[in-house]
């Protein structure tokens, strides 16, 4: 068998075996370490959706004291809640190992996170006392009735629940629904057959292909970028930085949710698959700790197949009986499938004045270009061939980003939002939030807005020699953290950026 490590991933795994590293799936002369007692269970451990997860007493206890204990750690013990948070990032300048390695931007988003969930859940589960614990997931995209944040995290809201923080955005904690569809749809991922792509211009359900793995990253594949970072976002406080995502209990149940979807991904077929054939992806490996403290190396090709090689399912695994569940999603039908073709050239978009720097604060701001070439033949609604946005894909992008990673505006951006009306979130104009979660400073912000364009042609509302974008600020609580410069009033979370185009492809 030909394992065809490159050179970067000899010496990285040569480097570990000399620190004394357990390595995962290594090369023939390294035994495996997965037969150990966590892994010496037959049956896999369900993670189930929070709605079901709740109604036990018992496993919602047990949820609560593994973090407990695990909050009572010093945050040098790799079994503490500190030090696994600062896994995925952290302020702290230590820099023990594997702090700040969570990966984003690349193919390697969703492997490098069902690893850190993986030994999580097993220092969680130890801590616990209750060897049958799983992670729950937090099923937001499915039930438009469960898109507040659960309730045993928000409520006792004090010291005495380790499942709430009151690091949170705004009206959160109060069980205010914070969601909307626009945020939490995974229809235009799940639509794509690729798992990754290789250009600026392409997109993919995984992420951009590349040899290194990244902690910031501009190559967001469109789950990634949506729900991920729309959610990451949209709860604010800790979730919304990078650095202090990984503090709130939230997070590990957001997380859940996307290793989910990964497999749900997978199972329409149709060529949807990892890469495997990819050398970098599949063989490429990342540090953890295991629920003894213990530092160890995992490769990817050690975690493709949750039930056999991680001994998991989620409850809405077709191979399971429980799917009739209510609290559990409905089968997802096999959509549209979509592979990435040529692109069109990219359409600017523009202010009335011509600002060299777009600086967004505490009023909306819309840029318009006109419509004809982007959407079809004519502008108008009526006299365009209807569906013709179907054979399209539609992706608007914010270039040249700059921003306070500690404190931003995750604002609101509307398509054709009528003059004087209400920036409804539930409305068909509502395209997602300016999600600018885990992106390097100075690059490019992308959001898939196909959906709201089909929709608003669907409903008429399309007419016009133009297509404009609307950005807001999200709520009127957070205009109060207004501050005055000079004569101007401005956001301290402010964000500017160099320009906006929206291409078809």
């Amino acid at each position: 068998m030909s394992y065809n490590l490159s050179r970067r991933q000899v010496l990285r795994m040569i480097s570990f075996l000399s620190a004394g590293t357990a390595v995962v799936g290594s090369t023939p002369f390294i035994s495996k370490l997965f037969a150990d007692k966590a892994n010496a269970q037959t049956s896999p451990w369900i993670r189930e959706s929070i709605a079901t997860f709740a109604q036990s007493p018992e496993k919602l206890a047990a949820l609560k004291r593994g973090i407990e204990v695990m909050k009572s750690r010093p945050a040098t013990d790799p079994t503490s809640w500190q030090y696994q948070a600062n896994i995925h990032g952290t302020y702290d300048t230590r820099n023990l190992t594997s702090w700040n390695t969570c990966s984003h931007g690349t193919f390697f988003f969703f492997s490098w996170h069902r690893m850190y969930l993986l030994y999580f859940e097993r220092i969680l589960r130890k801590a616990s006392g209750d060897p049958n614990l799983a992670l729950p997931y937090w099923n937001y995209s499915d039930f438009p009735d469960q898109r507040a944040l659960p309730e045993p995290f928000r409520i006792p809201a004090d010291s005495s629940n380790p499942l709430f923080i009151a690091q949170r955005g705004g009206g959160i904690n109060e069980g205010t629904t914070i969601l909307a569809n626009a945020e939490v749809s995974y229809n235009r991922a799940f639509q794509l057959t690729n798992f990754f792509h290789r250009t600026s211009g392409e997109q993919s359900f995984g992420g951009l292909k590349v040899s290194e793995t990244s902690h910031r990253g501009n190559g967001k594949g469109l789950l990634e970028a949506q729900p991920h970072g729309q959610i990451h976002v949209a709860l604010g406080g800790w979730m919304g930085d990078i650095n202090n995502a990984a503090r709130d209990p939230i997070f590990w149940l957001h997380h859940a949710n996307m290793d989910r979807l990964w497999e749900r991904w997978l199972q329409q077929g149709g060529g949807r698959e990892n890469p495997i054939k990819s050398g970098d992806w599949y063989n490429d490996a990342f540090t953890f700790f295991n629920e003894n403290g213990t530092q160890v190396m995992v490769r990817n090709r050690n975690i493709l197949n949750i039930a056999q090689q991680l001994k998991y399912k989620y409850d809405d695994d077709p191979s399971l009986s429980s799917t009739s569940n209510r609290t559990i999603a409905p089968s997802i039908q096999r959509t549209q499938q979509i592979t990435q073709v040529n692109t069109q050239p990219p359409v600017e978009m523009s202010l009335s004045n011509e600002q060299l720097t777009i600086v967004l604060s505490n009023a909306p701001l819309t840029l318009t270009t006109p419509s004809q070439g982007l959407l079809g033949a004519s502008s108008s609604s009526s006299s365009r061939a209807k569906g013709s946005t179907q054979e399209s894909t539609f992706t608007l992008k914010v270039k040249g980003v700059e921003y306070n990673p500690d404190n931003y505006i995750a604002y609101r951006i509307f398509i054709n939002l009528p003059k004087g009306a209400t920036p409804d979130p539930n409305s068909p104009y509502y395209a997602g939030r300016l999600a600018l979660f885990s992106l390097h400073q100075k690059a490019t912000f992308s959001l898939d807005i196909t959906d709201v364009l089909i929709e608003l042609e669907k409903n008429n509302l399309m007419a016009g020699n133009s297509i404009s974008v609307t950005f807001v600020p999200p709520s009127e609580e957070k205009l109060q953290n207004l501050v005055t410069q000079g004569n101007s009033t401005q956001l301290r979370g402010a964000v500017r950026f160099k320009g906006v185009t929206l291409r078809r492809q």
